[in-house]
């Protein structure tokens, strides 16, 4: 029996859930500030900002005169691993970095100053000054897709869609399964895998659209999916995420091998926890349940959520990676030419050459966990922070 918690919890948006009507509210506003793309690109879009940022800064150095606010430089303080290696890496440089506090309360800014440059920033010190357009589009898996085509790099076969009867319509055309995701958000929110009739995309489609308008429906790629952190328009790292999986044994059924799998883990490694939609996934990965015995040597995904923290696996794999990979992730920055990006794709054999393989970028993120790469369960860990500084003292 579920708790009173356990049935409020939103088991689709996993261990980090968001509102859904204010996030749908937020998606049909983002439509419409789209079509204002002009504006937010012309002259007058790109000065608000820069007037926007400075004000800021005025405010900061004010809160600071006035003994409101100060530079809070105890990183043991900072939750966010993301944002401490950034600090940390800049402090190790000499570079006085920090978060901003206000009445001794943490605010969502930070400052560095690099000689006379003073910095703020929020995730990332980006410059302001970006001959790009980018960051109004690259959290869009289809502009990304459309993008990634063009300069021919490979991606899942699909598309966006507003409507059940023309995904629907599309179905038929795609290889099974299929896949269904909002077409913006991130960490796999609301995400459908292992589509092969109808049923299962209607479900999807009424999933996928608590969340957003819009849905991406493509071919499942097969394989692990990675994470290539692409700054300044160097590979800074390629992380292999996995889902919490299983090996069956030929004697013990799925539940028994959850509860051994749990036992031995890794201390990186949080519990896998069976959940309201477990039977669902088991049964269209593979027909599948808690209760069968799996045959020996067969191993198969829990759900469709990646990471330790579902129980998953993590590697840094940039030294075993296929060159050819190598040039098509910096390729793909290229394409898409922002200071800081995130490429996920899927791929059976990294360290075998792509073009062998059936495999395909499947999105960008604007704000990457550098992190991850880091603090890898395996796998050599890269320190991927230094390339955000090594941007800045370049210039």
């Amino acid at each position: 029996m579920l708790n009173q918690a356990e049935k409020k919890k939103c088991y689709h948006c996993g261990n980090n859930p968001i509102p859904h009507g204010l996030n749908l509210a937020n998606e049909y506003f983002m439509m419409f500030l789209h079509r204002l793309d002009g504006l937010n690109r012309s002259w007058l879009g790109r000065s608000v900002d820069r007037i926007m940022y400075a004000a800021t800064g005025v405010l900061v150095k004010l809160g600071i005169v006035l003994k409101m606010a100060e530079i809070e430089l105890d990183t043991a303080k900072i939750t966010s691993t993301r944002l401490k290696v950034i600090i940390e890496e800049a402090r190790s440089r000499g570079i006085l970095c920090g978060r901003v506090t206000l009445f001794g309360r943490p605010t969502g800014i930070c400052f560095a100053q690099i000689g006379r440059k003073e910095i703020l920033f929020t995730v990332f010190p980006i410059p302001q000054k970006l001959k790009t357009d980018a960051v109004h589009w690259m959290d869009d898996k289809m502009v990304v897709k459309k993008k990634l085509i063009e300069a021919g790099l490979p991606v899942p076969h699909g598309g966006v869609f507003s409507s059940f009867a023309s995904m629907r319509k599309a179905f038929d055309g795609l290889d099974k399964p299929v896949i269904v995701k909002p077409a913006s958000g991130s960490r796999g929110r609301h995400t459908t895998t292992f589509i092969n009739t109808e049923d299962e995309l209607r479900e999807a489609y009424r999933v996928g659209r608590k969340l957003a308008p819009r849905l991406v429906m493509e071919e499942h790629l097969v394989g692990s999916v990675y994470r290539g952190t692409i700054i300044n328009g160097v590979l800074a790292g390629i992380l292999r995420g996995d889902p919490p999986r299983i090996t069956g044994d030929g004697k013990s059924t799925i539940s028994e091998l959850i509860n051994t799998k749990n036992f031995h883990r890794h201390t990186k490694v949080k519990e896998y926890k069976i959940s309201p939609l477990t039977a669902g996934f088991l049964k269209r990965s593979g027909d599948y349940s808690l209760e069968m015995v799996l045959p020996k040597g067969k191993t198969i995904d829990l759900t469709e959520k990646i990471g330790v923290s579902y129980g998953g696996y993590s590697a840094e794999e940039y030294d075993i990676a296929h060159p050819k990979i190598k040039e098509v992730l910096e390729k793909a920055g290229r394409a898409i030419n922002y200071p800081v990006m995130g490429f996920d794709f899927i791929i059976g054999d990294i360290t075998k050459d792509p073009d062998a393989q059936k495999w395909g970028i499947i999105e960008c993120n604007s704000v990457p966990f550098l992190d991850l790469h880091h603090f890898p369960v395996e796998g050599t860990p890269r320190n991927a922070a230094r390339h955000v500084w090594d941007m800045w003292e370049k210039q």
